[in-house]
Parts: structure tokens; sequence; C-alpha cells
């Protein structure tokens, strides 16, 4: 695992969504209290909430998994500045 910005994690969710192959990245605080978990597997895309909401949602849409990651997102980051990424 490797730390990175904010703002790089939200362009590599980005990229993630639009990815056709199998693929999943998870993305923790410092802490590692909380978590945020997509798994892209042929256009299905599972987002695994830990932390403020215990969740595991998957959708079969760009357009809807885009808009829910992103809320996902600002509800367990809503301070961080550093996140650390697993990217398999």
């Amino acid at each position: 695992m490797r730390q990175i910005p904010i703002n790089q994690a939200k362009s590599i969710l980005k990229q993630l969504l639009k990815a056709k192959n199998q693929q999943k990245v998870s993305l923790m605080t410092n802490k590692k209290d909380r978590s945020l978990t997509i798994i892209v597997n042929n256009g299905e895309i599972t987002v695994t909430e830990q932390g403020y909401v215990n969740d595991t949602n998957t959708y079969f849409t760009e357009s809807i998994a885009k808009h829910e990651v992103t809320r996902a997102f600002k509800r367990e980051f809503p301070r961080s500045h550093q996140l650390y990424i697993s990217h398999r």
C-alpha cells in the first residue's frame, strides 16, 4: 500500500469506473478505520464501505455507480487529505 493525495484518488476512481476488465481498488484513511473498496468485473461494479456506513452494493450501469461512488467517497473521507491505496 502506498499513500496518495485525495485528488489523485478521485482521478483513479474515475478511470476505474470506465474500465471493462477485472480490477479492485481499496482506499483507506491514515488510521485505517474507514475504507472504500471498488471491484469492477465485466461492467458490474461492487462498492463496499466500511467505517461510517457498513454496506455492500452492486451496480450494473456506469452512471448510477459513478454517482454512488462519489457519495460514498465523500461520506467515508470527509476531511482526509491523504489516503492509502491498494490496487489489484
